[in-house]
């Protein structure tokens, strides 16, 4: 048997930058070792001891699957935490359809593909484990020049409404983290623009600008048995954007 089977684990997608990195440090903190699944090298902060790089596409399916057919998984405690995604910003007239199924695969399709591959592994080892999903407020309501992204993270609510149904019962959880505007590279370019960052602040309640460390920590709560009985739930992180409107 692995000589870490005994030691926490947990399985990040988007584990080299933003939220993911964030979710990585804060799982290794809490004395899980982490595989990080990202298509980029992996953080030079990691230690070997505390985690281990899958350089892969994530859209390539048949390789994202075979990360689960190994003998990585613990005998004390699973998670998979899916972080990856991308998105557009442009009117639908310019939406391509191939822009649109990019955006899918990589927000939903491989979140599906690892979701199912992690927990028939569990299912097969007789294991329990957690799955956290990352939305985003997004998935909750509409927004302007954002049709692919926006419906890519309804599609993931949907899916983990559907994924608790699915594995309730072998003692698997799923959850969704709906994140507001969090400072990442993704987003690093409206902190540099200040009617953007007027907008922002002015739809959140509360003067705390979001960070990738508040999803993390909502991340690990969902993992936790402090959530044990919570599935198929949304978790909005949002600094109070879809409380109302300002008006």
């Amino acid at each position: 048997m692995n000589h870490l089977a005994a030691r926490k684990v947990a399985f990040i997608t988007g584990a080299s930058g933003g939220i993911g990195k964030a979710v990585a440090e804060h799982f290794i903190l809490q004395n899980y070792f982490v595989h990080g699944i990202d298509m980029t090298e992996q953080s030079s902060q990691f230690s070997v001891d505390d985690y281990s790089h899958h350089k892969i596409d994530i859209t390539d399916f048949k390789i994202l699957t075979s990360i689960f057919d190994k003998d990585i998984f613990s005998t004390s405690e699973n998670v998979l935490v899916n972080c990856a995604g991308i998105r557009e910003i442009c009117s639908i007239s310019e939406l391509s359809l191939v822009l649109w199924e990019k955006i899918f695969a990589v927000n939903v399709t491989a979140t599906f593909v690892a979701a199912k591959a992690f927990c028939e592994k569990l299912v097969e080892k007789n294991l329990h484990g957690a799955v956290v999903n990352i939305a985003s407020v997004s998935g909750l309501m509409g927004e302007p020049n954002r049709t692919a992204y926006v419906s890519s993270k309804h599609a993931v609510i949907g899916l983990t409404k559907q994924l608790s149904i699915e594995y309730g019962k072998s003692g698997i959880r799923v959850n969704t983290i709906a994140p507001g505007v969090i400072r990442t590279p993704l987003t690093e370019q409206y902190y540099h623009d200040e009617d953007q960052m007027k907008k922002i602040d002015s739809g959140q309640f509360i003067k705390h600008r979001g960070m990738p460390s508040d999803v993390a920590k909502a991340t690990f709560f969902l993992a936790s048995s402090q959530a044990s009985f919570m599935t198929g739930s949304t978790l909005v992180v949002d600094g109070g954007w879809t409380a109302g409107k300002n008006l």
